[in-house]
Order: structure tokens, then C-alpha cells, then sequence
């Protein structure tokens, strides 16, 4: 595909940047988790699930960034993957919370490792220690800011 030059307030602002590479990023989540049968939104979750005891859907949303619309399309694809488990939400009858199912916690490790393998191999390897860690740090900046950490 042929590059399109833009002009100069797009290339030199850092919103679109980001923007943009949060897109690039995506596409390179997507090559990494594709033989896994995993969507990056689906990665998203799946880590968000590994990390608590179970969430309500409206919970998984708010600390995925994802609208209920969202949520509401992406579980049952992870159900019939049986990647999750719904379960009885334990204080709430009306409710339920979902889970990462056992069988594929250890699947989910595979996962991370593709993913950190293939950005170590693809993405990062031109940046050196120095560079990878200022990026970080300033990207942490960013995100505390934002109220995300």
C-alpha cells in the first residue's frame, strides 16, 4: 500500500501518533495471538479474567475500556471457545460473573509469552534498553494521567 503523506499538524502531533500507533500495535497483537484463535479484544479480557476472582460483565467493560455492547458480543465467542466459564454471581441472583476456565489459564501463559516474544522480535528490537525503558516510563506518565494507573 502506497504511503499517503499528511500534512504536517498530523504527522507532528502526539495525539495522532498515539492514536496511530495504538492502531499498529493492534495489528501486531493480532499476528502474535492469530494462532491462538484469539482476537486482541479477546487477549484483553482474558488477562483482565486472570487476574481477579471473576467480574460481572458490566466490571469486565470498566476495566477493559469496553462499552456493555462491546462485552455483550465478545463473551459468548470466549464461551464457545471455552475459554470462560459463567458462573452464579455469589452475592447477586440475578447476576453472574465470568472466569477464565482452568483448562485454558495455562493457554493464556502461552499467549503472553507469544505476544512478548513477537513484539521483543518484531517491534522493539531496533530500540535499545535505554530507548524501551524512556518509552515506558513516559507511557506510564501518560496512562496515570489519564486515571488508568
Amino acid at each position: 500500500m502506497a504511503k499517503i503523506a499528511l500534512p504536517d499538524y498530523f504527522s507532528d502531533s502526539l495525539g495522532h501518533n498515539l492514536h496511530r500507533i495504538g492502531q499498529l500495535m493492534r495489528e501486531e497483537t493480532s499476528k502474535a495471538l492469530k494462532r491462538f484463535g484469539v482476537t486482541p479484544e479477546q487477549w484483553e479480557l482474558l488477562i483482565v479474567l486472570s487476574h481477579t476472582e471473576g467480574l460481572t460483565p458490566t466490571e469486565l467493560g470498566e476495566y477493559s475500556l469496553r462499552d456493555k455492547t462491546t462485552i455483550s458480543r465478545m463473551l459468548p465467542a470466549l464461551l464457545r471457545k471455552g475459554m470462560i466459564e459463567k458462573k452464579q454471581h455469589p452475592r447477586d441472583a440475578r447476576s453472574y460473573v465470568v472466569t477464565v476456565s482452568e483448562a485454558h489459564r495455562q493457554k493464556l501463559g502461552e499467549m503472553l509469552w507469544a505476544v512478548k516474544e513477537h513484539f521483543e522480535q518484531q517491534v522493539f528490537v531496533h530500540l535499545s534498553q535505554s530507548e524501551y525503558d524512556s518509552m515506558l516510563g513516559l507511557i506510564g506518565k501518560l496512562r496515570r494521567e489519564l486515571g488508568d494507573l
